[in-house]
């Protein structure tokens, strides 16, 4: 769920111009996705623990180096619509920090590990720009048609793969570092 301090014209997390909290000079912006994801988690976390009895769970954080992709198709979707147009993708992708900070708040779970990885695969040495465009729209293709329409959401998809070289280089520059957040908790 978005934040809704982020749609209020009024508010300081007003996020004008922009679809994330990634790169944004608006501490507010940022603090506002903070208190979503505590908010989300307690709610995930007080859920299994009424299922899990004696138990553990994995959780597995999607990579957070889609921050960066969101970004690319972020100015692709900006140039299509006007500036007063208001829309912010509702993901948070929390830092070894944030998930530890929100486990020991509901403390109904203890940390046994808790990680960043590396989730390369073993098929594909190197993934390429429109391979992970083509996973960030099946994830997130449906948030944008309901909110912009197919038109305007397929025209940002395809330019945003047209940026494929910027992507590429950014690719080469991050491809290794670890980037998907591993946890595995164990039911107190």
């Amino acid at each position: 769920m978005c934040p809704e301090e982020l749609l209020d014209e009024k508010s300081p997390a007003w996020n004008k111009g922009s679809i994330h909290y990634v790169d944004t000079s608006n501490v507010e912006v940022l603090n506002a996705y903070v208190a979503q994801f505590e908010k989300d988690m307690e709610m995930l976390l007080n859920a299994r623990a009424d299922e899990i009895v004696g138990g553990m769970m994995v959780v597995i954080i999607s990579p957070q180096s889609s921050e960066c992709l969101v970004n690319f198709f972020g100015s692709s979707l900006m140039d299509l619509v006007s500036e007063s147009y208001s829309f912010n993708v509702p993901t948070y992708f929390p830092s070894p920090k944030d998930m530890t900070k929100a486990v020991e708040k509901n403390n109904c779970f203890s940390i046994e590990r808790i990680e960043l990885t590396y989730p390369k695969s073993k098929l594909v040495e190197e993934a390429d720009p429109k391979t992970l465009m083509i996973n960030l729209r099946a994830v997130l293709e449906v948030l944008f048609v309901n909110h912009f329409g197919s038109e305007i959401a397929e025209e940002a998809f395809t330019r945003t793969i047209l940026k494929s070289d910027e992507i590429s280089t950014w690719m080469k520059m991050n491809y290794k570092k670890a980037c998907q957040l591993f946890v595995a908790l164990k039911r107190k």
